[in-house]
């Protein structure tokens, strides 16, 4: 059958079912949203699922950096004196420099978690009050303790290494000349 005579026959069968009486005409005003509802969705197909993917593209990093601070702003056992659970002089410097250069939306501190609980609650308070004190707009730093272990060591150990690596190194000496060369 082709094209014009199918038109033909189409033509007046759109016209009855058009003209049938609203209560027998539901199917097809459903037939015709469903129609627009899917040509709707074909001509705007990648806008619907960009916002998410995009969302789910970006969601590693997020959680990468928020690791990365939660590493940066890490308490570890070197910066408390081991009897005492005072802060150190590098605690200090590093509890100052979050409260005061970290990006607001940064500035928690997490405290290594101690193998006696109250030793960790005492680090805690100590980190509490010491960020009262240095905080810029009297806000406490938010301190949570974390199971993660501080990778840092104490300053004097890394003094003592390249201290030492310093002694033993050769001093600076060109080679000696030989009687063949011409010093060219």
């Amino acid at each position: 059958m082709n094209r014009p005579t199918l038109a033909m026959l189409a033509a007046p069968c759109l016209a009855a079912m058009s003209l049938a009486a609203p209560a027998q005409a539901f199917w097809l005003d459903c037939f015709c949203d469903h129609v627009r509802e899917g040509y709707c969705e074909n001509s705007h197909w990648p806008s619907p699922y960009l916002c998410p993917d995009r969302k789910y593209a970006a969601a590693p990093f997020d959680i990468m950096v928020r690791n990365g601070w939660r590493q940066q702003n890490l308490m570890g056992a070197h910066h408390f004196h081991p009897e005492t659970c005072e802060l150190t002089d590098a605690g200090k410097i590093k509890i100052r420099w979050i409260m005061t250069q970290a990006p607001p939306e940064y500035r928690q501190v997490f405290v290594e978690r101690s193998n006696e609980p109250e030793h960790t609650e005492q680090r805690i308070a100590k980190v509490q009050d010491f960020s009262t004190q240095v905080s810029t707009d009297g806000v406490p730093a938010m301190v949570t303790e974390t199971h993660l272990v501080s990778q840092g060591r104490p300053a004097t150990v890394v003094d003592s290494v390249n201290t030492r690596f310093q002694d033993n190194m050769k001093p600076p000496v060109l080679p000696a000349s030989t009687a063949g060369s011409t010093g060219q």
